[in-house]
C-alpha cells in the first residue's frame, strides 16, 4: 500500500486547504549504547546510583569522585599528624637518652 501525502488526504475534504507536509525524521542514525545510557542516566559502578555525568578516567559518578577526594584529603591530614607526633616522640626519647654531665668532677 502506497503512502499518501497529507495534502492528498485532506484535499478531497477541503480543496482550498493549504497543507504543509512534515519533514522526514532521521531514524537511520543510531547512537552508541554507552552514549544512550549516559544520556538517560547510567548506573555508577561504585555506588549503583543513576547518574548522568561520569569521570572518563574510571567511570565513576561525580558524587563518588567527591567522596574519594575527601577521603584522600582526610587520610593525608591524618598521615601528617602522625608524622608530627612521631617526630615529637622521637625528640623526647633522644632528649631523655642524652648523656648527662655531672658537676662533681
Amino acid at each position: 500500500m502506497e503512502r499518501k501525502r497529507a495534502s492528498e488526504i485532506f484535499g478531497s475534504v477541503d480543496p482550498k486547504l493549504h497543507v504543509i507536509n512534515g519533514g522526514q525524521r532521521n531514524t537511520g542514525r543510531k547512537g552508541k549504547v554507552r552514549e544512550w545510557n549516559q544520556a538517560g542516566g547510567a548506573l555508577c559502578p561504585r555506588c549503583g546510583l543513576e547518574a548522568v555525568r561520569f569521570r572518563p578516567r574510571d567511570g565513576l559518578c561525580l558524587q563518588c569522585v567527591r567522596d574519594i577526594e575527601e577521603n584522600q584529603e582526610a587520610d593525608e591530614k591524618k598521615r601528617a599528624r602522625q608524622l608530627k607526633f612521631i617526630s615529637q616522640h622521637n625528640a623526647r626519647i633522644t632528649k631523655r637518652r642524652a648523656p648527662r654531665i655531672s658537676r662533681d668532677s
